[in-house]
């Protein structure tokens, strides 16, 4: 009897363990703000954060951590930026880490705070 009962919270282990959701990469907190700042130090204009989205979208191909990024855009006219996945999340971490180098390239500034 005792061995049954062993053996069954072994198998109810198991499950449990089994359905836990996978672990998800870190999103930037909902209310962080993503500033995008031009050389003048000035929020970026709706044509730089369309060029730097675009960019964005074409750097998917070169950078697989980019491929849920559904939306970059202008949020505001101080700069702000709305970054979602196409699971309507914010942006991780990770993403918006790129999005920052690929907007250096234009000369644009990307500030954020990290969840890290």
């Amino acid at each position: 009897m005792r061995a049954i009962c062993v053996a069954a919270s072994t198998v109810v282990g198991a499950l449990v363990i089994m359905a836990q959701s996978p672990p998800q990469q870190k999103s930037a907190p909902p209310s962080a703000a993503i500033k995008c700042k031009n050389v003048e130090g000035l929020g970026c204009t709706q044509r730089q954060v369309k060029a730097l989205s675009d960019a964005v979208f074409e750097g998917k191909s070169k950078h697989d951590v980019l491929l849920p990024v559904k939306e970059l855009a202008l949020a505001a006219s101080d700069g702000t930026l709305r970054c979602a996945q196409s699971n309507g999340t914010v942006c991780t971490t990770a993403e918006l880490d790129i999005i920052k180098e690929i907007a250096a390239g234009q000369q644009l500034t990307i500030k954020y705070t990290s969840s890290k």
